[in-house]
């Protein structure tokens, strides 16, 4: 129709109405571009979204972060919704699973003074009495008891500031944060239970060798106490430590034998005696102290120095928790009468190192 009309002027007036015509489109073609409400918006700046559990559907904590951009008009009320898309031109869909329904507002920071208006499925509205933003300052919002989108990916976080105190009318600032649920990687490992025992004449540190297993006393007289010793090292990683028992029987030669002391006794030459203990003695001087880093002690029985004492299934050392290694040095002593039988005496002793976990 303004073709028409135009057509009909004289010449020479017909181009400028023309082009008057085409700007007056080109101005109304800009203007439909942008909605009326977000002529005045800006961006929220330096925003992030940081949770504390990304699994699927778990309860986390959410924590906002972000700095005001228009801080000359009072802000009383401001929403964060949860969408598959972080534009707001689009229509916002319920990331699957989602729910923040049970928001509790733990703490804010920077700009406050909020509290939970309305906790929806998708949406929560902070609410207050309307007040201008600081200018140049970081805020910080955060809330526990969400629920994550059940689906693995990513999800988004509109953010946008109101003067109304419930989310209503065109909102002043608008910002998007994006975070994603992701499965979880599992670090599997085992500390395996252990035991570490050794016997021997002379052992290392570690039971990384042990070496002999006879204890020779020599010739045995009735003039003077024959001696020897062995070790023992043990370590464990038991909740109720360990326990070292001793089985085996005194010195025999055929029918002939050399009684075992079945209390702790000194030495005494010229006596029949055979015992043990785990202690360093001056009489004789024979033995060492336990040592190492562990915790593990002789028993009683076996604990006093300079008296020795033997009985079949005795338990000569414990440790009633975790222990690092414990080395134990057994000193033997034998006693003889002028009567005693004459003989190869012997006796074979054995240690069992048992753990309770």
């Amino acid at each position: 129709m303004m073709l028409a009309w135009i057509s009909k002027r004289p010449r020479n007036k017909r181009r400028p109405v023309v082009l008057v015509a085409a700007v007056i489109m080109l101005l109304s073609c800009v203007v439909q571009i942008w909605p009326t409400q977000k002529a005045t918006a800006d961006r929220l700046l330096q925003r992030t979204l940081k949770i504390s559990d990304a699994a699927p559907g778990a309860l986390a904590t959410h924590d906002f972060t972000f700095s005001y951009v228009t801080t000359s008009t009072a802000v009383g009320s401001m929403m964060f919704e949860y969408c598959t898309s972080p534009l707001p031109e689009i229509a916002c869909d319920a990331p699957q699973g989602m729910n923040a329904t049970n928001a509790v507002l733990e703490d804010q920071i920077g700009d406050g003074g909020y509290f939970i208006l309305t906790g929806q499925t998708n949406r929560i509205i902070l609410t207050r009495a309307p007040a201008q933003p600081p200018a140049a300052s970081q805020s910080e919002y955060i809330f526990s008891g969400i629920k994550n989108p059940t689906d693995i990916g990513t999800f988004f976080v509109r953010i946008t500031t109101y003067n109304s105190t419930d989310a209503t009318g065109s909102y002043i600032d608008f910002g998007g944060v994006a975070n994603t649920t992701t499965q979880g990687v599992g670090v599997n490992g085992e500390v395996p239970p252990y035991l570490k025992f050794c016997v021997g004449i002379t052992i290392s540190s570690d039971c990384e060798s042990a070496d002999g297993n006879l204890v020779d006393l020599g010739d045995l007289l009735s003039s003077r106490v024959s001696s020897g010793t062995s070790q023992m090292q043990a370590a464990t990683n038991a909740a109720f430590g360990f326990a070292i028992v001793v089985y085996g029987t005194t010195l025999t030669s055929g029918n002939n034998i050399i009684p075992a002391l079945d209390s702790p006794t000194v030495s005494a030459p010229g006596n029949a005696q055979f015992g043990l203990n785990l202690r360093d003695n001056s009489n004789p001087n024979v033995g060492q102290d336990p040592g190492g880093g562990g915790i593990a002690t002789p028993t009683a029985r076996y604990n006093t120095t300079n008296r020795y004492t033997f009985s079949n299934g005795d338990t000569v050392a414990t440790s009633p928790d975790v222990t690092d290694t414990r080395k134990f040095t057994v000193s033997y002593i034998a006693n003889v009468p002028p009567k005693q039988a004459p003989g190869v005496y012997t006796a074979t002793l054995t240690y069992i190192c048992t753990a309770t976990f």
